[in-house]
């Protein structure tokens, strides 16, 4: 059982790459707080509304931009948890010598291998090439915020209504014109569609735009997304922490590849048994192939089925308290 400890939280974050990794280690800062630890978030760039939500939880906020002074702030934390793209291996490495444990989420980021006291891979494709005395690989550990908790039954979802959720800041600017194209669909009752205030202000126009249809709505910093996502027929999102947090409510998903990190969701076995993924990195976007996938999936009540059974049978929401278990 883990004592009451310094816990300091580094997260990649920023309008440029999304906000994902901070929301996903919301579900560990949670539990770490509930059961009194003191929770630390550094961070590069942060949006407001998440900054906000941040510092109602009771945690500790710092905006760090230089990499030899985080090494200094760092050198008295207890427990140093790296979620992060833009660290250089030779400041992971002064990190490890100076912290008393590092802990590392693995998306294949670092070329390495490198060494660290624990590490977290919650992929069930790519083994992480790092190395630790304990390494905790696969679904079990994919995070998901205890928000969704209560939805996971998914008493009530609304028939032939779809929710979309390209990320929050929808980096690729693609949620207006699958938009577009799906709203004008019959065999849709409701496009429920949420996004950040980070949007770019492009993006939040045409959104807008789109509220003419009376099918169209549309969700700006919603306080709730697991009631939003647990009341649709089926969701399309990227295929990074979203996806998971679908599979655990039991909403059957197409996931969008929209970068090479996620690549993995196509080669994993869950592929076509837990959700549908489509490759979306290609120059030319193919909208038309989306919308004629959501359309049978929509369609299909036997494939929404099995989806739903099987997403809910790998990811059970246990994931934040297994890695702290496995903290020392």
């Amino acid at each position: 059982m883990l004592n009451s400890k310094s816990v300091v939280l580094l997260a990649s974050a920023s309008q440029q790459i999304g906000y994902g990794h901070v929301m996903r280690q919301i579900a560990l800062i949670e539990v770490l707080l509930n059961k009194q630890h003191k929770v630390t978030l550094f961070y590069r760039d942060l949006a407001p509304q998440l900054h906000g939500k941040l510092s109602e939880m009771g945690m500790v906020l710092k905006c760090v931009v230089d990499e030899v002074a985080l090494v200094t702030m760092l050198s008295k934390a207890d427990i140093l948890i790296v979620d992060d793209y833009a660290l250089s291996s030779e400041t992971l490495i002064q990190l490890k010598n100076t912290v008393k444990q590092l802990v590392i989420f693995d998306d294949g980021t670092y070329q390495g291998p490198l060494e660290f006291d624990l590490i977290v891979n919650p992929s069930d494709v790519v083994n992480t090439i790092h190395k630790a005395p304990r390494v905790l690989q696969g679904l079990d550990y994919r995070l998901i915020r205890s928000e969704f908790k209560s939805y996971r039954a998914r008493e009530i979802f609304i028939e032939k209504s779809i929710f979309i959720s390209l990320g929050g800041t929808d980096v690729k600017m693609l949620t207006p014109e699958l938009c577009q194209q799906l709203v004008a669909s019959n065999d849709i009752t409701k496009l429920v569609v949420a996004v950040s205030s980070s949007c770019s202000e492009n993006t939040l126009n045409l959104l807008n735009r789109l509220k003419q249809h009376g099918k169209f709505e549309l969700h700006i910093d919603h306080p709730n997304l697991a009631r939003l996502m647990s009341e649709a027929d089926i969701a399309i999102t990227s295929a990074g922490g979203s996806l998971y947090e679908l599979m655990y409510l039991g909403v059957p998903t197409i996931a969008l590849v929209l970068v090479d990190n996620q690549s993995q969701a196509l080669d994993s076995t869950l592929n076509n048994a837990a959700y549908q993924c489509i490759d979306f990195r290609n120059e030319q976007t193919d909208f038309a192939n989306v919308v004629k996938q959501a359309l049978f999936l929509l369609n299909s009540a036997d494939k929404k089925r099995k989806l739903s059974l099987y997403g809910q049978q790998a990811i059970d929401g246990m994931a934040a308290e297994r890695i702290i278990e496995a903290l020392d």
